[in-house]
């Protein structure tokens, strides 16, 4: 792991808690890089850190075990499941847009480690819907298009070949739907299928963050790699540094 490229001394970041926080890891991809640092970013990062709650979202991604095993003994991460949260906050923050193009304030992906078994049920439960009618067409197309039986059915309707296809599909999402929230249900016992169920996310919500996407499903990515960039992926360690200290070279953040 190489440590972090910063090489613009001439920031008024740089060497500080703000500029750990930030994560940028290097200086060139840095938005603020060739720009006079607004100091009030220091109150904005001030403030992100009175918003998180106790741990910090770092201790969903430094996590030694499956952050979505609700049982022991509980998986071991091969990848992270990664959930986008917004907070209004500051206020002020459109104006500058430092942190974010978006109309709203603070924006941090929570990545929790997860585990393949749990890896795999959310895809499943996800993809059900789409999977089931694509199954039931592939049933229903060979009555179509064997002859004795689409004969029959123009027969009695010559839309009727078509009509059954559209019904499979049709039909076979309203099923995949159904087998989506009963496997659902059935996974709820022993892991958070659906994150916003999660006790980091509610204390989250209780700090005033909300889903990036205010809809009906949790929108998840999964990434073999956690994101090591940005607002909300430093670690730990780095929440706990006084304020524009400088630290120390053992414990420079490392990629």
């Amino acid at each position: 792991m190489d440590e972090r490229k910063l090489t613009d001394t001439e920031c008024t970041l740089y060497g500080t808690k703000s500029c750990a926080l930030l994560n940028m890891q290097d200086c060139d991809k840095c938005p603020l890089k060739g720009r006079v640092a607004d100091p009030a970013i220091h109150d904005d990062l001030r403030l992100f850190c009175t918003l998180q709650p106790e741990g910090t979202v770092a201790q969903l991604f430094e996590s030694k075990t499956c952050t979505l095993c609700k049982n022991e003994p509980k998986g071991t991460p091969t990848s992270f499941a990664v959930f986008d949260m917004a907070h209004t906050e500051p206020k002020n923050l459109a104006k500058r847009k430092w942190l974010s193009r978006q109309e709203t304030g603070f924006m941090v992906p929570l990545q929790f480690a997860c585990c393949s078994k749990c890896r795999r049920r959310i895809l499943l439960q996800s993809y059900l819907p789409l999977i089931t009618p694509i199954v039931l067409s592939l049933i229903a197309l060979p009555f179509v298009m064997t002859e004795r039986f689409a004969q029959t059915m123009r027969q009695a309707a010559g839309w009727l070949p078509f009509a059954v296809v559209v019904a499979a599909i049709v039909g076979g999402y309203g099923v995949g739907k159904l087998l989506s929230h009963l496997y659902k249900r059935k996974c709820e016992a022993d892991m958070y299928i659906d994150v916003r169920t999660h006790p980091f996310v509610s204390a989250m919500t209780e700090k005033g963050w909300r889903p990036l996407f205010n809809d009906r499903s949790a929108h998840l990515a999964f990434t073999k790699q956690r994101i090591n960039r940005g607002l909300g992926t430093a670690p730990r360690a780095v929440y706990d540094l006084p304020d524009y200290e400088t630290p120390a070279a053992e414990d420079k953040i490392t990629d």
